[in-house]
C-alpha cells in the first residue's frame, strides 16, 4: 500500500487534486475501520459487531481502490494485494458469524 500511496502523491495531485483527495480521504477510512475492526474483533472479541465492522472495511478498501485505479492504474493494482486478503478475513469472519449465530 506504501507504494499505492506514493504513486497517489506523485501522480494524482498534480492532475486531479480534488478526485486525489477524495481517494485518499477513501484511504485513510478503510485503515481506520481496519484497525477497529482488529479492536472490536481479536481485542473485544464481539462476533457480530466485528462482522459489520469488516464489511464497512472491505467497501471502503474496495472503494479506495477503485478510486486509487481511476487515477493511477498501477496505484491500483498495487491495493489488490490487500483486497484479497480481506476478502479471506471477511468470509472467515462471516463464517464464525453464522455458525455461532
Amino acid at each position: 500500500q506504501l507504494c499505492a500511496i506514493l504513486r497517489m502523491l506523485k501522480f494524482g495531485i498534480k492532475e486531479n487534486e480534488k478526485g486525489t483527495l477524495l481517494a485518499l480521504a477513501v484511504y485513510t477510512t478503510h485503515l481506520t475501520l481496519g484497525d477497529a475492526w482488529n479492536k472490536v474483533f481479536f481485542g473485544l472479541e464481539c462476533i457480530n459487531q466485528g462482522t459489520t465492522v469488516i464489511s464497512l472495511f472491505f467497501g471502503a478498501l474496495l472503494t479506495s481502490a477503485f478510486l486509487f485505479y481511476k487515477i493511477d492504474k498501477e496505484a491500483g493494482y498495487y491495493m489488490l494485494p490487500t483486497c484479497g486478503w480481506v476478502a479471506v478475513a471477511a468470509a472467515l469472519q462471516y463464517s464464525i458469524y453464522f455458525k455461532n449465530k
